[in-house]
């Protein structure tokens, strides 16, 4: 007889899977009601990152951006690209949140993830010597 612990194992596992097959049946309507606009000539629809998902989409833009960093105003014009409308204000507050809890850095321009350590590239002079003499 299984025991408890890997009947749970495997309801979790059973869950997960009907989650994405919910997800994939999701994402096809989606993609067929855009069809169906666009058959009719209807504009097309700016999708709205949901709120549980605009931590992830933030976070996600961090770890793109590496050493360069983002801003709020970046992180808005960044997610327009892809189809996907954030509120700056709703960015710039959780920029700070995540700054506040230790998630990024921010050096007045931008924000970095606090796992990067190395700041921006800097240019430095070629310094030249006697060896090109």
């Amino acid at each position: 007889m299984q025991s408890l612990q890997g009947r749970l194992e495997d309801i979790q596992r059973e869950l997960d899977r009907v989650s994405r097959e919910h997800d994939k049946i999701k994402a096809q309507e989606a993609l067929i009601l855009d069809m169906i606009r666009e058959a009719r000539g209807e504009p097309k629809v700016t999708l709205r990152a949901p709120r549980s998902n605009v931590k992830q989409t933030i976070l996600a833009m961090l770890e793109d951006a590496g050493v360069v960093g983002i801003n709020a105003t970046g992180a808005v014009e960044r997610a327009a690209k892809n189809g996907v409308s954030l509120e700056r204000g709703t960015v710039s507050s959780l920029l700070s949140r995540l700054k506040n809890d230790g998630v990024v850095t921010y050096d007045g321009a931008a924000y970095r993830l606090s796992s990067i350590k190395d700041s921006p590239a800097t240019v430095h002079p070629i310094r030249a010597t006697s060896v090109f003499s």
